[in-house]
């Protein structure tokens, strides 16, 4: 149906998630009577009566939390600069007669001009195998506007020891076919759709029988609504052979990640300076404050936003003036988490 008086967004890399974002994602078979096809401009597609038949969490990890040999590949911008990823997901073990596929994590790039889908990694009959597509699947062009039209070619191949290979190529056909609102369980909110015809051939290489072959699976139709800063598709609809997969934002649609945090006060006595050194699992506002042995304040020693990683900070005594004795050192995370450690300051 058509509305009025919105105007069409544009979608750009800042609209794309990031590192230690989590998305809980609701998701169902059952469409509700609607038709996923129906787009226009200044369009309003009202998806409100969704129900949720399962659930998932998709937790966006740091590259380097994950085992090296995935590393190697995604986050090596030396060697594999086309390869170099801001996230790893975590993704669905797979397990069949002849092998088990776990600990999946689907890697993505984010740029100013692209969006891409560069590969994944995961232990494949307890092998550790990361892969790498080449070229990589670019699932959107920047900014993205109505009426924009890409195609994009990717493929992979997997070696699956002893018994043979696997490989997949697949066409990508993206088309931003309508605009407008849409509304969801999870609320209303400005939107551009695009529509993606997948054309994917799977190959297979069997060791044993000294045989390859393809298969050409029927096309799948991707329907997704991007808004702005929703990260993550605000809904994604998925059509293979009449066949539904729904998926849709939570009303809770970000969870705030938790922080992980430690750190070290050396050298502890001191007699002119200590240093501070912490490593912290997300950039936070830090606030530094010294007290006595007898709980009273003694000095707001440092007030400034950490990096996320290593981070390095000197606190000179003749800045603090404090004069000897036994401190109490609070490290506070913006408001949220503390840490104390006992100093001693000596002449």
């Amino acid at each position: 149906m058509t509305i009025t008086g919105n105007a069409q967004i544009t979608i750009t890399d800042n609209d794309m998630p990031i590192v230690n974002d989590i998305y809980k994602i609701n998701i169902t078979s059952d469409l509700q009577g609607n038709d996923p096809a129906l787009t226009g401009t200044n369009y309003l597609w009202d998806y409100s009566q969704l129900q949720a038949e399962t659930q998932r969490a998709d937790t966006l990890v740091v590259v380097s939390s994950l085992p090296i040999i995935f590393q190697y590949f995604f986050n090596n911008s030396f060697i594999f600069p086309n390869h170099k990823a801001d996230y790893g997901v975590k993704g669905q073990n797979i397990n069949i007669q002849i092998v088990a596929i776990t600990d999946v994590y689907n890697f993505y790039k984010n740029s100013p001009t692209q969006y891409d889908n560069v590969g994944f990694a995961a232990n494949i009959n307890n092998i550790p195998t990361p892969t790498r597509r080449s070229p990589v699947d670019v699932e959107y062009i920047f900014p993205l506007n109505y009426n924009d039209n890409n195609i994009s070619n990717s493929e992979f191949l997997i070696s699956i020891p002893t018994y043979g290979d696997y490989g997949q190529s697949q066409e990508r056909i993206d088309t931003v076919d309508g605009w407008g609102s849409i509304i969801t369980p999870a609320g209303t909110t400005e939107c551009l759709r695009i529509k993606s015809i997948l054309n994917i051939v799977d190959t297979f290489y069997i060791a044993s029988w000294n045989i390859g072959f393809s298969v050409p699976r029927p096309p799948q139709i991707e329907y997704k609504w991007l808004a702005e800063k929703s990260g993550v598709p605000f809904l994604k609809i998925t059509n293979t052979l009449g066949i539904y997969q729904v998926e849709y934002q939570d009303s809770l649609r970000y969870i705030r990640p938790e922080i992980h945090f430690n750190f070290k006060l050396f050298p502890n006595p001191s007699h002119e300076l200590i240093t501070l050194e912490f490593y912290t699992s997300i950039s936070r506002n830090v606030d530094i404050v010294f007290y006595d042995v007898n709980g009273k304040k003694a000095k707001h020693a440092y007030s400034g936003k950490s990096v996320k990683g290593n981070n390095t900070i000197p606190l000179p005594f003749s800045e603090l003036k404090l004069s000897k004795g036994i401190y109490f050192v609070n490290v506070l995370i913006e408001g949220m988490l503390d840490k104390t450690q006992k100093m001693i300051i000596i002449e």
